[in-house]
């Protein structure tokens, strides 16, 4: 039944978004089938290794969320929206903005984003049109976090727990122009400061996202359903995070350099995953 309930959803979804970009192909953003013309980044052997072998119990869950997002993507169609019509406000966005100013912040579960664009000296503007960042707070889940583990965490790395920071860096979701996701990927702790906790912490933490508020409710809808879709791509991307950070450590040591690699500007993006929600889909429903 949800295999089914996942397939009819997509189809309806792609013959109104096919219509209305068609309605819209003038417009600047327009909302897009979900191939996000980078699948060649990830064939199927990738996709393979990325999702090792979920449960039934976790596939059940990815299975929930690609419904809800599909569902976000059905709502914004036939609103004829772009993703980021809720905190764009109909305004061109500004490189380097926040949006919105202060974030969008869940106080009650305790976890917030917001969505910025870079230069396109900084970044391909062809193949990203920006990203979110994804934060959980340190005031509301301060005691769920093993100290002691990510004391050790940090000691490995040479690395000391900021002083005064309340909020813990867990991802980014980068966005074509359609609002489709195509990349997760994580920086560098100086990049936004705050907590930098190891991958396992991380992950315990995005368990738990959901992020419900009047300000952006799709988007929060839509980034709460993203997260667990690509549970599996996002425990490959921590890992591999952490084990690029141990390496530099590693090299750090030897050449003399022992600490302030978490604050070191030439050390930005850790690592990467391209992520495609057709293939993903395909991959539940086979």
């Amino acid at each position: 039944m949800r295999t089914e309930m996942c397939s009819q959803v997509r189809t309806e979804v792609r013959r109104k978004v096919s219509s209305s970009a068609q309605e819209r192909r003038r417009e600047p953003y327009q909302t897009g089938v979900f191939s996000s013309g980078q699948s060649a980044n990830m064939n199927s052997k990738d996709l393979g290794a990325a999702m090792g072998h979920p449960t039934p119990q976790q596939t059940s869950h990815m299975q929930s969320a690609a419904e809800a997002m599909l569902a976000c993507y059905a709502e914004l169609a036939a609103d004829r929206l772009h993703l980021l019509s809720e905190i764009l406000d109909d305004s061109v966005p500004r490189q380097w903005a926040h949006y919105p100013d202060d974030d969008v912040i869940d106080h009650a579960s305790g976890y917030q984003f917001f969505y910025h664009s870079h230069s396109p000296e900084d970044r391909d503007a062809s193949a990203e049109h920006g990203h979110f960042h994804v934060f959980a707070r340190l005031d509301r889940h301060g005691d769920s976090i093993d100290l002691v583990a990510e004391r050790d965490f940090l000691e490995r790395l040479n690395e000391k727990r900021p002083a005064d920071a309340n909020t813990i860096h867990l991802l980014c979701v980068a966005l074509d122009a359609k609002g489709v996701p195509t990349t997760l990927f994580t920086v560098n702790r100086w990049v936004t400061g705050g907590h930098f906790l190891g991958a396992e912490s991380t992950l315990r933490l995005l368990s738990g996202f959901s992020v419900h508020t009047l300000h952006a409710p799709r988007i929060g809808k839509w980034l709460t359903a993203l997260l667990v879709l690509f549970r599996p791509q996002i425990e490959h991307l921590l890992m591999e995070r952490d084990k690029t950070l141990l390496g530099l450590a590693a090299k750090r040591q030897k050449t003399g350099r022992k600490s302030g690699l978490l604050d070191d500007e030439t050390v930005e993006m850790l690592s990467s995953v391209p992520i495609d929600i057709d293939l993903q889909i395909t991959s539940l429903v086979q």
